[in-house]
């Protein structure tokens, strides 16, 4: 049996953070349930706002979003952080997602030339922790290198691809793609290609779904 699944995320998404945890508990549960289980993951960019600029003030961005429901809004995602074992920390600076999105795009191309299998979620991991966890900015530079090297990246190399515009037209076309699969937000899960999970479900949700998947390869 062999899941290949496809997550629509955007970095600053703090229900794209909910829903890894709540997959990788799903992927575990599917292994144990079906010891002989291989699990293929990619990452595909979907940005929030792609006309948003760099270092803005994360609560101020909220504020203007949600208004007088600011504090219930960050309450609900906190308590569902903890419950996911995430501390949720709305403090610190906000960017446009783009250079994350070519980072982990760059990671793709490395897994696809012999690099590690985990190298994207390797990078996921650490971005979203970073801004997530740590208020770090990952519209800054720095941050996207030391992101980088998290996952066993070449720091120099990285920086090099990230100070030039390769990838740039591409990534923008493929999160365009995106748009026209379904994915009218995000998180949203696309399981062997014809099978579509939208939001942070419970890993149970995603378990059923995989079910179905495999249900249906076998009619």
């Amino acid at each position: 049996k062999t899941l290949d699944i496809s997550i629509v995320l955007d970095t600053v998404c703090p229900w794209c953070f909910v829903g890894k945890r709540r997959l990788e508990k799903a992927v575990s549960m599917a292994k144990e349930k079906w010891p002989e289980l291989a699990v293929n993951i990619d990452y595909l960019p979907y940005q929030l706002d792609s006309k948003m600029g760099k270092g803005l003030d994360k609560l101020e961005v909220y504020r203007m979003k949600f208004g007088d429901r600011l504090d219930t809004v960050l309450k609900g995602i906190s308590d569902t952080g903890k419950a996911d074992g995430i501390e949720f920390d709305f403090s610190g600076k906000m960017s446009n997602t783009l250079d994350s999105h070519r980072l982990i795009d760059y990671a793709t191309r490395q897994k696809n030339n012999g690099g590690e299998e985990d190298v994207q979620d390797k990078v996921v991991e650490s971005l979203m922790r970073r801004y997530f966890e740590l208020e770090e900015d990952i519209g800054s530079i720095q941050v996207l290198l030391s992101a980088a090297e998290d996952a066993g990246l070449d720091r120099q190399a990285v920086e090099k691809y990230l100070e030039s515009d390769e990838g740039v037209a591409e990534l923008k076309k493929k999160a365009e793609s995106v748009k026209g699969i379904g994915s009218r937000g995000v998180p949203f899960y696309i399981i062997n290609s014809r099978f579509g999970v939208a939001g942070a479900e419970t890993p149970e949700v995603f378990l059923e779904a995989f079910e179905k998947v495999f249900e249906k390869s076998l009619s």
